[in-house]
């Protein structure tokens, strides 16, 4: 009697278990996909709206470029880099995305700045812009790391968050400059949404480069995309120094100096622990 009931209540808990997994499993189901979802549709927005936008990034050099592009040259090519490296950030996610956190809040930071600024002053496309924020935001939500999208790696850098820490000096300056820009109801560049974009440009570095320096995990692949549109807009401020939105040659050999010098750090710190360049986490866990 005792055995048989024994029986009987090891059953019912099993019942009881088998019923939450099924929740759990289905819950997780239902988050990956609508994960991928949100990557999905990004990528049919990409397709939809902004292939002519990225071919800039190459067709921008060219005569043909900037004959079509004339004044609006740079920043064209610089709302370019930012989407582009926004899309990298976010397209990332697509394969093993666990391992890719840093460049997930590196791109939802982009877009967010990006979305709050057209918003706010009502410039831009905003109709192109807010659907990426919100898919972004949904990939976030449902991210397959969960609650270690908020957990750092086992390492940071301090002399990663050194170099952000210098960036982040006249990156700022800059932004306070396009800010105060982008409020004139007469200029085209203001009008369109330019500066607000080119205030994106400016905090992509910062973005990707704090939470490299950070060491969540994916940190690697986010040093080199913190250091991609610096390079970028470093070579257009040198190539366009009279085009509006250029910070002219020294200052833009000086953006591509800090980008070579960021990736290098990033780079080097991998070969094993140092106080300067990868310093370990201690846990109490």
């Amino acid at each position: 009697m005792g055995t048989t009931i024994d029986e009987g209540n090891l059953t019912n808990e099993e019942r009881t278990l088998e019923n939450a997994g099924q929740r759990r499993f289905t819950v997780a189901a239902v988050r990956t996909g609508a994960f991928y979802l949100s990557l999905l549709l990004a990528g049919v927005l990409t397709v939809a709206f902004l292939p002519d936008l990225l071919a800039t990034l190459a067709t921008g050099w060219t005569a043909a470029g900037a004959a079509e592009l004339g004044i609006h040259r740079l920043h064209v090519m610089g709302i370019a880099a930012v989407v582009g490296v926004f899309l990298l950030g976010l397209f990332a996610q697509a394969y093993r995305p666990t391992q890719r956190v840093a460049s997930m809040w590196g791109a939802f930071a982009v877009i967010l700045v990006a979305t709050a600024g057209t918003v706010w002053y009502g410039v831009g496309r905003p109709e192109e812009v807010i659907p990426f924020f919100l898919l972004t935001g949904i990939a976030l939500l449902t991210h397959p790391a969960g609650r270690r999208l908020l957990r750092r790696g086992d390492s940071f850098s301090p002399a990663l968050l050194g170099l952000v820490a210098v960036a982040a000096v006249p990156l700022l300056a800059f932004v306070g400059t396009q800010l105060s820009l982008t409020t004139s109801a007469v200029d085209p560049h203001a009008v369109d949404g330019h500066y607000v974009m080119m205030v994106a440009l400016a905090i992509a570095p910062l973005a990707y480069g704090v939470v490299a320096a950070l060491g969540f995990a994916g940190w690697r692949l986010a040093s080199w995309l913190a250091a991609l549109p610096m390079v970028y807009y470093g070579l257009l401020s040198i190539a366009f120094p009279l085009q509006v939105g250029s910070t002219g040659a020294v200052w833009g050999g000086l953006a591509i100096l800090w980008a070579i010098a960021f990736v290098a750090v990033a780079e080097y710190s991998r070969r094993g622990p140092s106080r300067l360049f990868r310093r370990d986490i201690r846990r109490s866990d």
